[in-house]
């Protein structure tokens, strides 16, 4: 509990709640293989991204892995004709891939993975513009929220597996209360509370080839709120009578969304993953609720619908100890906003992806380098423009 001064929350007040972004995971894909396939894995991922990408996945690997890594986006937006101001993505991943060594009718059945990204600064962070202030409402301060993921996977069949997992997200509540002292001056006293949110993900993949899988995954709506109660004790101290205000609002929004997708092992060098993602971006809210009671409605932001298609390749050498992956990928990400919208901007965006991964295999196990790169360059929207690149990589250990 702290202590703040009187014209902060007095500025409090008058702010509106912050437009409602989208996720790290949602943003760069989980992990940095995923990554640099253009976001794919719902029909190949073999490891902790799986808990993301698609939950039947972490069938997959063989052993338990523990892999660590960093992601960072640096922005060149602009808005108007001006640059925007858009803040560093900066964040720590930490997964886990591990099947479960059960005997019996359940050996090499079942497998639990965890997934963890950390904004290194914050555990979640909400801004509260103006209503009708412009600004690009898919990307200002997308990736400042704590995000988990845990998933638990079974094979039904030698050639089905099935998977169910739940991406937690911190939420934030709390309250400022304004009350004179005993000498008569006003303060203030605040006080915030970190909770958590939860959406379902459930995934399915098929062996239909030796050479061929596909997979199919639901995520649901994924929402980080928060809610501030703004409060008074004045009595005679104003002239004028506050009442209770909530400063509301989704400090991240991700739609529901359903995932097909279909990965072809052409050569035992060279895979090629092709999908489509559906979004229900018409659920999108309004970017606040109002403070104050009484305060008319506000309009439907009025999103649509979209599908966004990806394809990704994968070329893999081996050199005695050593195996080579070389990644890369294209997504087209089409803007569900209006064309008109005067405050909620957003624009299309060509995505390309790029990485690459160094396998050793030793005496203990395995050690796994993969690192990743991506630019999205906007387009399409004659109010917003400019690009942003996205680099990553983690480092994965045998337990």
């Amino acid at each position: 509990m702290t202590r703040a001064a009187p014209l902060a929350a007095l500025l409090a007040l008058t702010l509106p709640a912050t437009p409602a972004e989208a996720s790290e995971p949602e943003m760069c894909g989980m992990g940095a293989r995923s990554g640099a396939m253009a976001g794919t894995g719902v029909a190949d991922s073999a490891a902790y991204d799986s808990t993301y990408t698609n939950p039947a996945g972490l069938m997959e690997p063989a052993r338990r892995r523990l892999s660590l890594g960093y992601i960072a986006a640096r922005y060149r937006l602009r808005m108007d004709g001006a640059a925007r101001d858009v803040e560093n993505t900066n964040g720590a991943i930490l997964g886990a891939a591990l099947p479960l060594p059960f005997g019996g009718v359940l050996k090499d059945r079942l497998a639990l993975g965890l997934a963890f990204y950390f904004p290194t600064s914050v555990l979640n962070r909400a801004r509260a513009p103006y209503p009708d202030e412009a600004r690009l409402a898919l990307l200002d301060t997308r990736t400042q929220v704590v995000s988990a993921t845990a998933a638990l996977a079974a094979r039904i069949h030698p050639r089905l597996t099935v998977g169910a997992g739940v991406l937690v997200l911190a939420t934030l509540i709390g309250e400022i209360r304004i009350a004179p002292d005993a000498g008569g001056r006003i303060t203030t006293l605040a006080e915030e509370q970190i909770t958590v949110a939860y959406t379902p993900i459930i995934g399915v993949r098929v062996r239909v080839l030796p050479s061929l899988r596909v997979g199919a995954v639901f995520r649901g709506v994924s929402k980080a709120e928060y809610d501030i109660r703004i409060a008074n004790s004045l009595g005679n101290a104003l002239p004028i009578e506050i009442p209770t205000l909530h400063v509301a609002g989704v400090a991240q929004y991700d739609p529901l969304q359903i995932a097909l997708e279909g990965a072809w092992r052409v050569r035992p060098f060279l895979g090629i993953t092709v999908g489509a993602t559906w979004k229900r971006w018409s659920d999108y809210p309004n970017a606040s609720a109002n403070a104050a009671p009484g305060t008319p409605p506000q309009p439907s932001p009025g999103y649509h619908d979209t599908v966004v298609p990806r394809v990704a390749v994968e070329l893999s050498r081996d050199f005695s100890s050593l195996r080579l992956h070389g990644r890369a990928g294209y997504l087209f990400e089409w803007s569900p906003a209006p064309g008109d919208a005067p405050a909620l901007l957003d624009a299309d965006r060509h995505v390309a992806t790029v990485g690459g991964a160094l396998e050793w295999s030793h005496r203990f196990g395995v050690l796994q380098v993969d690192l990743f790169g991506q630019w999205h360059q906007l387009a399409g929207s004659p109010r917003a423009s400019g690009g942003f690149y996205v680099l990553g990589g983690t480092v994965g250990v045998d337990l």
